[in-house]
């Protein structure tokens, strides 16, 4: 069966960060699992890929913590995660299994999220900090803020984790992006492709 479709604030945008972090997941293990099985040695240590970057971009272990602030310090806030606490918001990743870890305990947090009170919660107001800039700003509706800028801004950052590996020579696919946002039954319609590709 299909997934369902929700149009309301949580069905808009608790699934697609969960999805997010699903994808980052996928997109850290099959790198990981290539990188196990590099018995030539091409691929960067985990170290190297850590603080590796593109062009201006911050590096690789910052990605993770850019994907997740502008959620979880607007979700704690309003203490909509329930019991279930968010990662710490800190770069001192020292592995792949780290940051994968991250993800994991992102993604159970999301879990955890109470529909009802997530969508009361919609006009709310939310302070997100920059302290490497000594400034605050106040998002006027927790609804708009995560439409208009907290889903957008986590895509784009795993994205740039994406093309990251890409750059260092991991062969990711299309796959490792997208079979995680795939309902049960999406996965099942596709199957004629990826025998095909076997």
């Amino acid at each position: 069966m299909a997934a369902p479709i929700t149009y309301s604030f949580y069905g808009t945008t608790i699934p697609v960060l969960k999805n997010l972090a699903s994808s980052a997941i996928s997109i850290l293990t099959t790198a990981k699992n290539e990188r196990a099985n590099d018995v030539a040695g091409k691929l960067p240590s985990e170290e190297e890929i850590l603080n590796s970057n593109l062009g201006d971009m911050l590096p690789f272990r910052l990605q993770p913590i850019l994907l997740a602030k502008f959620s979880v310090v607007a979700l704690e806030q309003h203490q909509l995660n329930g019991t279930t606490a968010f990662p710490a918001l800190s770069p001192a990743f020292t592995s792949l299994d780290d940051v994968i870890d991250f993800f994991k305990t992102l993604r159970a947090a999301y879990d955890a999220i109470e529909e009802k009170a997530y969508n009361d919660s919609a006009e709310k107001s939310a302070s997100v900090p920059f302290a490497n800039m000594d400034l605050t700003l106040h998002m006027s509706g927790l609804a708009d803020y995560f439409h208009s800028f907290v889903v957008p801004n986590s895509y784009f950052h795993l994205n740039v984790m994406y093309m990251v590996l890409r750059s260092k020579g991991f062969k990711l696919g299309k796959d490792a992006y997208i079979e995680p946002w795939m309902s049960e039954q999406q996965y099942k319609d596709w199957e004629p492709l990826r025998a095909v590709k076997k």
